[in-house]
Order: C-alpha cells, then structure tokens, then sequence
C-alpha cells in the first residue's frame, strides 16, 4: 500500500506545480500526406490547425512531408485539403508539450467533376471509418488515445472494443481476462494482425488456442490508429470468423529524440525513440516493460486467480526509408509470463481439500517481421511483409502427498512448442479515381510440438492426450477491388482462397459489399461473404481411442456473413449507426457421437476438447442481431458513446437438435461519456473524468443433476440441457480521472482507472462442490484499479 500513497503524494505534488506555470506551451506537428489507394506522396497538400483562437498552416514539401512548429498544446482541429481530393478533418487531436505529433494522412481522390468538388469540413463525415479503404461495413478505426480514454480499457485494445456494438465482455468468458465475444461467436475465431501479417495471440497468460488473456502485450507508446472488424470483411483477411484485429506500429520521430518513462500498479515500463543520424529519414521506436503484480496482490486482487505472477514484454519499430529501393521496417513484439501456487508443506494448516494444489506454468511469444514497401509506378505498389514467430506454453499440475514427505503427485502437464514462417505480398494498382485493385498471397509454414499427459484415475497413471510433432502450411490468395463511380456510392468485391496441406482441405470466400449516401448525412450499406478459419493446429491431433488419424480430417470451419446497415450524421460530431447482422455456420466440428452435445463453437481453448471422442465437421450455428450505435465524437472537452446489442446464438450438434450457444447472453447494452477541464493559469493543463456503465445478459450454464453428482463423486450435468440456464445479468460501472500536466518540453500525466467501482459480485457460473455435494456459485472479478503516472520528454 506504500506505492499507492506515492502515487497519490506525486498527484499532489503535480498539482503544486501546476500552480507555477504560467506559460504557454508549444510543440510542433510533422508528418506525411499521401494518396489512400496507390500511397504516392501529394506535393503542395494544405494544412491548416485551429488551436483554440489561433490558426497556423503549413504545406507537405516534394516528399509530401510537412512540419508546423510552435502550435499551443491542447486540443486541435486539423484539415488537410488538396486539389481534386476530398478534404480530411481530424477534430480534437490531442498535442503535449513532452512529445511532437506525428501524424500520416490518407486522402481519398474525388471522383466528381472538379467544379463540384467543394473543400468543406463537412464533407468529411465518418469520422470512425476503417483505415482499410476496402472496408464497408461492421469496421471502424481506433485510436490509440481512446484506448487509455475509456473507463475500464487499461489501455488494452481487446477491453477498449468491448465499449463497441456487437462485442460483449462477461459473458461465457471471465472479465479479467480480455477475451471478446464477437455477435455470439466465441473468441476463437478472432484474427489478430500486426503491420499487414497474422500473428499469434499477443496476451500475457494465455491458454492455448484461446485469443485472448489476462494482460496484454501491447503497449499504447508503439501502437498507432488500427482497425477492428465484426462481421463481413474485405477479401484480404482470411482465417477468421468472428472478429479482425488489424494493428499497425507507429514510427518513431525522425527528428528528435524523445522518452517516455512510466510506473503504476501493472508494473513499470520505459520507451525511447528517434532518429538514427540527422542525414537520415530514418527512425527507432523501442518499449520494454516489467511487472510482478506484486502491488496489486497486496491490495488483495490478481487477474490470474491465486498464483503469483509476473511477467515482461518489449515491442520496437525500426523504419528505414531507403529512396528508390522503397521503406524497409523492422518490427517485432513478445513476451513472457510466469504463474505458480506452491501450496504449504504442513498438512495441519490444510482446511479444505484443494489446498495441496499446486502449479507452475510458463510461457513465452514472440514476432520479428521485415516489412518492404516500394511504389512500383505512380499509381501503384507492392508491399512485402515476411515474419517469424514462436510461442511455447509449459505447465505442470499436482498434488503434495503428505504421507510421502509432501513429494508432487503430479496430476496433469503440458508442453506446447509453435514456431511459424510467415509471408505475404500484395500489389495494390489505381487505374484512377473510380477503380482500385488489391491482389496477394499468403504463405503460412506452421511448425509445432506437442506434450499433454493428465492423470487416469481408474489406473493413478498419465494418460497421454497430444504427443506429435511436426509441420503443415496454410496458403492464402486473395483480390480485392473497389469501384466507386461517384462519390456518394461505391462497391467492393472480393475473392479469398485458404488451402491447408495437412489434410487437402479448402475453401473459396467470395466477399461483396456496397455503400450509397442516399441523401444528406444519411447512407445505408451491405455486406456479405463466405469466411473461414482453421483450428488451432493443436485440436487436429488430439489422441483419440481406436482412431488413428486423430481429427486431421476436419474441415475449414465456415461461415456465411450478412449485413445491412443505416450511417445518420446527425451532426459533424454526433453519428447513429444502426446494423442488422445474420450468420450461418457450417463444417463445424462436433464430437462424433450421436447424441454427444459437444461443439467447437462452445471452446475457448484446446483443453475443453481433450475428452472428445473424435471431431467431425458435422454442425452447424447461426448468430443474428442487430447493433446499435449512437456517439458524439470528442469535440466541446466531451464525448458519449451509447452501444447496444440485441442477439441471438445457435448450435445444432451431432444429435441434430439445436441448442443455446457458450455466449449467448442476448443482450449487451454499454454507456460511456468523459469530460475534459482545462486547467492551469494558461489552460496548458487537462483534468480528465470517464465513467462507463454496462448492463448485459448473464452467463448460460448447464445445470447440474445433484444427485448423480452426489452418487458419482463429481459434477454429472443434466443431459441435453446444454446453456438451458442463465445466471443474473452482468452490471458493472467503471471510473477513471487522470490529470495531465504540460510544462516546458516536458509532460506528466497521472491516471487512475477502475473497472467495477462499485465491487458488484457478477456470477460468472454455477459449480458442483465435491466436498459439500451442493451446488456454488463463481463470481466474476470484483473491483480492480489501476493507477499509472507516466512522463514523457
């Protein structure tokens, strides 16, 4: 609790200095302006930056480059016009005094005649669009600012977009973890990409084949403005059915060098960026960060349940611009974690049966990539991304044996080694304003090990489920084109082929979606397309009794998206989206009994399908909804952000009948809103307050049959009664304030931010207990805080 108090005497001792600044404090803004299809740089690109009463400008040279100096720090309104383009605005961007702004700037070409090309702040009206300029529906950008802005988010993008339409948190899944639920599918089909390439889950404490985990590997000082999907992607992204993350890395500022140190209750962390020589465009970006828990165990609170857990993780961007011979960037991110329970070698002290439980587990993950962008013409280029990565997994499970000296009776242990080859080419053309083409293919080599052995109780012996080593490749080819004939509407269409050579099979994904801007400020959309997704390589070779190829058989799971959405601008800061969704699902793998229940849809990770007596891609599922979204984007010093979904999720087993999905909760309804106050003598300061609310369907849970439970000595469930039942509904109110301080080339910041303030008890499930033979309720996390003060210079 120590820590805690110098946390707070620093938050005194910063608002002590804010009373000596008298000053008004500048930064600059530099960055690049460049075409949003063929990447070519716009020579003589105006940009002009409202700060306040003040207005500057400034203009991008021949590399399409620009630098503004001396812009007070605070909130600015920046727009960016160009001659036969659409104008771009970007409102309430944040400048500190501790860091220049970097910004890079993608503008539209105009497709109308040049009179009637009016370069207004108006025009520019989805102010949430995704990056990816083949994306139409279920997409939008984020920002990193709003990861640390929303209550609740600790700056994790997987927490971040649960505060989004048709992503719930809490339901079927634990809420200290960051695990998302997708419109009723589970986390395991969400994609995670990192600068154009697929990468493995980049989450601390992860079980295997899950997406998600307790802590997060990214890190907000290297990430820039990145994309999240939901539904109906553009024909590039492959081997996903639920959810696409694509994330970019930010480059570090080419001319100047700059820190960023920080400490709070999720350990301490320290980053460094900037130029490699002044002859040079060149520049690094570099983060590490370390923790032990150790305070937020003090304070009673662990995300990973009763061991003692620490873990450390470092990303860096290196991006090295090379002329004609186009930008090379070297990148990566990994880390690793620890987590054991070592129970007390005294059988006197042991009150229950499980405190001679122990455990020690391990893991580790990390990404090295190449990227290599070269404007091959004037309207086209080709980008070349090749990664390496590895994950490896590690734990063993026991029981102390005080008749035998308190020696482990090991119970369960696990081994997962993956390494992989990655690499991808695409070559992007505009044939001009109306018609642009995306073309590539992706190579996966997947290379793995594995160990699992858990205990038979009939023989007190380690049975082995997964012994295997080996390789298999995924091959992905993909086109994506977009025609856009005038500037109120638009179409993509899309083709995606996956092909796995472990067992031949395959799939073909054609993708369509279009867009019109019927009237003023209001336009609808629709999408739709086949997608699919391999397991996790581990479940295909899962030992099964009498069946010696294992599920190697299994096909491509598959689903059909569906999309139809209403866009009302109500305002230039205030937006309606309103999106109508169905999904089928096939080849799903079920366990190949007749009237076994068991599906993939209902899995998070490998372990919930070891007792499977096979798989075969026999089921199927549907989700359908609707998503609702109404936000008044940051301007004014305030912002709100009201979501709510409606849904429902199906599962048809291999018995044929069809069944409540893990994740159907059915409703998920989310208020967020902040208000920032300028501070100080000069107002160079801003003391922040965000707040969220979410209310949303319980978790479903099989019920349990007692006294079979009681005869057998263990939890036997009511048969075909799968998540017929449904815990109270989730609530849960988050808070942070942080406080930022602007002083000369310098930046402090202090935040404190909470997830469920109020400590509401949220059942996560029910659970037999072998020891009482009554049925028990599990509780999501209570209250967890997070205080941080960072300083950046």
């Amino acid at each position: 609790m120590k820590s805690i108090n110098y946390l707070v005497l620093l938050f005194i001792f910063l608002l002590a200095i804010n009373k000596v600044q008298g000053q008004t404090h500048t930064q600059a803004i530099y960055g690049k302006v460049v075409d949003q299809d063929s990447k070519m740089a716009l020579i003589g690109a105006t940009i002009k930056v409202q700060s306040g009463d003040q207005l500057l400008g400034g203009g991008t040279d021949f590399d399409g480059d620009f630098r503004i100096e001396k812009v007070p720090v605070g909130r600015l309104n920046i727009e960016v016009t160009y001659l036969g383009y659409e104008p771009v605005v970007l409102s309430s961007i944040t400048l500190s005094s501790g860091k220049e702004l970097n910004l890079t700037i993608e503008m539209q070409e105009s497709t109308a005649d040049m009179e009637e090309v009016v370069v207004s702040a108006e025009n520019n009206r989805d102010k949430a669009a995704a990056l990816n300029e083949m994306a139409t529906v279920s997409a939008r950008s984020f920002s990193v600012e709003e990861t640390g802005r929303y209550a609740g988010s600790f700056a994790d993008p997987s927490r971040m977009v649960t505060n989004y339409a048709g992503v719930s948190v809490g339901g079927g899944t634990f809420d200290l973890s960051n695990e998302i639920v997708v419109r009723g599918n589970s986390p395991s089909g969400l994609l995670w990409r990192m600068e154009g390439i697929e990468i493995p889950n980049p989450n601390h404490f992860a079980d295997v084949g899950s997406s998600g985990g307790s802590v997060s590997m990214l890190n907000s000082n290297t990430l820039s403005t990145s994309d999240f999907f939901t539904g109906a992607f553009p024909g590039e992204y492959g081997n996903a059915t639920s959810g696409v993350f694509d994330l970019n890395l930010r480059n570090g500022n080419n001319q100047k060098h700059e820190f960023t140190l920080g400490i709070g209750l999720l350990g301490i962390e320290a980053a460094a960026e900037g130029y490699f020589s002044k002859k040079s465009k060149a520049s690094f970006l570099i983060n590490y960060r370390y923790s032990t828990l150790g305070l937020v165990q003090a304070m009673g609170l662990n995300p990973v349940g009763d061991a003692l857990p620490s873990y450390q993780d470092l990303s860096f961007k290196i991006n090295l611009p090379a002329g004609k011979a186009g930008t090379f960037t070297l990148w990566g991110i990994g880390g690793d974690n620890t987590a054991y329970l070592n129970p007390e070698k005294d059988s006197l002290k042991w009150e229950k049966a499980s405190d001679n439980d122990g455990y020690d587990a391990k893991g580790k993950m990390g990404v090295v990539g190449l990227s290599h962008r070269i404007i091959v013409s004037e309207n086209s280029y080709l980008k070349t991304v090749v990664a390496l990565s590895g994950q490896q997994s590690k734990s063993e499970y026991y029981e102390l044996a005080a008749q035998d000296d308190y020696q482990k009776d090991v119970s369960g242990a696990n081994l997962f080694n993956r390494y992989s080859i990655r690499a991808t080419t695409a070559y992007t053309h505009k044939f001009g304003a109306k018609n642009t083409l995306k073309a590539g293919v992706v190579f996966n080599q997947l290379n793995f090990g594995y160990d699992v052995k858990r205990k038979d109780e009939n023989t007190g012996r380690l049975k082995t489920f997964l012994d295997n080593k080996g390789a298999t490749q995924l091959l992905q080819a993909y086109a994506s084109w977009k025609y856009r004939p005038h500037t109120n509407w638009g179409i993509n269409a899309g083709l995606h082929y996956s092909y796995l050579t472990l067992n031949k099979k395959y799939a073909i994904e054609p993708r369509l979606s279009a867009k019109w801007n019927f009237a003023p400020k209001h336009s609808i959309s629709v999408g739709g397309g086949i997608h699919s997704r391999m397991e996790d390589i581990s479940y295909y070779f899962v030992e099964v009794p009498n069946l010696e190829e294992g599920n190697k058989n299994l096909e491509l799971k598959k689903a059909v998206h569906a999309v139809l959405g209403y866009d009302f601008a109500i305002s230039k800061d205030i937006n309606l989206k309103i999106e109508a969704y169905y999904q089928y699902l096939y080849d799903v793998p079920v366990e190949n009994e007749t009237e076994s229940t068991l599906t993939i849809l209902n899995t998070t990770n490998i372990f919930e399908v070891l007792n499977a007596k096979g798989m075969v891609s026999e089921g199927l599922g549907r989700n359908f909804g609707l998503d609702l979204t109404f936000e008044k984007f940051f301007s004014k010093q305030y912002y709100i952000l009201f979501t709510a979904s409606v849904y429902d999720s199906k599962y048809q087993a291999k018995d044929g009948n069809w069944y409540n999905t893990r994740f159907n909760t059915n409703y998920n309804i989310s208020l967020l809103g902040g208000k920032e106050f300028k501070v100080g003598k000069n107002k160079n300061n801003t003391f922040g307050l965000n707040s969220k609310f979410i209310l949303a369907g319980g978790s479903r849970y099989t019920p349990v049959d007692v006294e079979q439970s009681r005869a057998a000595g263990r939890a036997i469930y009511v048969d075909k009664k799968d998540y017929t039942e449904q815990v109270a509904p989730y609530v849960r109110l988050d808070f942070g304030l942080s406080y930022k301080i602007n002083m000369k080339k310098m930046t402090h910041t202090i935040g404190i931010d909470i997830q469920n303030v109020i400590n509401y008890n949220n059942i996560f499930t029910q659970a037999y207990n072998v020891e009482t033979e009554k049925i028990e309720y599990l509780y999501q996390g209570g209250i967890f805080p997070n205080i941080n003060y960072k300083i950046q210079f």
